[in-house]
């Protein structure tokens, strides 16, 4: 009876033991990709611009192993990823991939600030837009308009004027 009874005890204490160390975490209800959000528009005077739509643009993030490309149809704006490990990143950029518009490149360059979310979602990068510098066969200009990329969905960074005539 006493065997019954240690064993018994035994388990309890396991069972108890096992369920005191398991941590439920809290979901993450935060985005952590942090997203920079880019605009085209075209002049249309030397004073008034407009919002451009494109109908087959093509964006390709240059990375160490290659590039990833992105195509889009029907869009002025576009959600762009920076790299967490390097303090620039290098996108292409073709406007028109129907008419075989040569490709630009757009450089940004910035700085990672590391950012503690919550305890359920950790850390994430957000960054400081500090240049952009592109090629210039489509892309007129580029304007940065909000220097701080955040998770906040709704700000727009950086503007692309596109050459009228692509």
């Amino acid at each position: 009876m006493t065997k019954i009874l240690g064993a018994f005890c035994a388990l309890c204490l396991l069972v108890v033991v096992g369920t005191s160390c398991t941590q439920e975490r809290l979901p993450c209800l935060t985005p952590k990709t942090v997203t920079m959000k880019v605009k085209t528009v075209k002049w249309v005077n030397s004073s008034l611009t407009t919002d451009t739509v494109l109908q087959t643009s093509l964006w390709g993030a240059v990375t160490e192993t290659g590039t990833r490309g992105y195509g889009y149809a029907g869009r002025s704006s576009y959600a762009l990823t920076l790299s967490p490990v390097a303090d620039s990143s290098v996108w292409l950029f073709a406007p028109d991939t129907a008419t075989g518009t040569p490709i630009d490149t757009l450089t940004l360059h910035y700085e990672r600030v590391l950012t503690f979310l919550s305890n359920a979602c950790g850390y994430t990068y957000y960054f400081n837009l500090q240049s952009a510098t592109n090629t210039t066969h489509n892309i007129d200009s580029v304007r940065i308009l909000n220097a701080s990329i955040t998770n906040n969905a709704s700000t727009n960074h950086l503007q692309i004027y596109v050459h009228p005539n692509p």
